[in-house]
């Protein structure tokens, strides 16, 4: 799943930015940004991740994640996977959507795509019997998508990138397996 992600995401971009013009190695330019303001972002990711699972945790959002948590939790991933997931994920998702697709489509078609490409917005379970929360935290995931758009237009695509991979990181440490 992870090396799908790394892997075939960037060779679909590739198309894209192909018949824009935009070059795939320009993608990846630091331009006058630091490593340090790379580190900050890594701290409002996990920052953002943390929030986002205390958020979950309240009892408004109990029923309505319920099936994503056994979801996520038979995946039955370890820390070192978890690394590798939120690496794969980070990297290979925002070349596709804030490298290629943003640029075509704006920030906020593009963040509305990235949710949507996320399965859990069309299985049934998750929304069947708690519509609304369900809606909440899917604005929130849109709201995610959203700032990850401006970073990659304010800052560089390396700024989305650590944000989304620390994002994830806490995501996925959570619901991992002990060593």
């Amino acid at each position: 799943m992870g090396l799908a992600t790394l892997l075939l995401l960037p060779l679909l971009a590739l198309p894209i930015l192909y018949f824009t013009d935009v070059s795939f190695l320009g993608l990846f330019a630091l331009g006058d940004s630091s490593i340090f303001s790379i580190l900050f972002f890594i701290s409002a990711g996990i920052f953002f991740g943390l929030f986002i699972m205390w958020f979950g945790d309240l009892p408004f959002f109990k029923n309505t994640l319920v099936e994503y948590g056994k979801m996520m939790s038979k995946l039955k991933i370890n820390t070192q996977q978890a690394f590798f997931l939120s690496i794969c994920a980070g990297v290979g998702e925002e070349i596709l959507f804030r490298g290629a697709i943003q640029p075509i489509l704006g920030i906020w078609l593009t963040s509305i795509i990235f949710v949507g490409s996320h399965h859990y917005l069309y299985n049934e379970k998750f929304t069947k019997k708690n519509t609304f929360p369900f809606i909440v935290m899917v604005s929130f995931l849109l709201g995610l998508g959203l700032l990850l758009g401006w970073i990659a237009e304010e800052f560089t695509l390396w700024h989305a990138i650590a944000i989304h991979f620390s994002y994830d990181l806490v995501q996925f440490m959570y619901i991992r397996e002990p060593n």
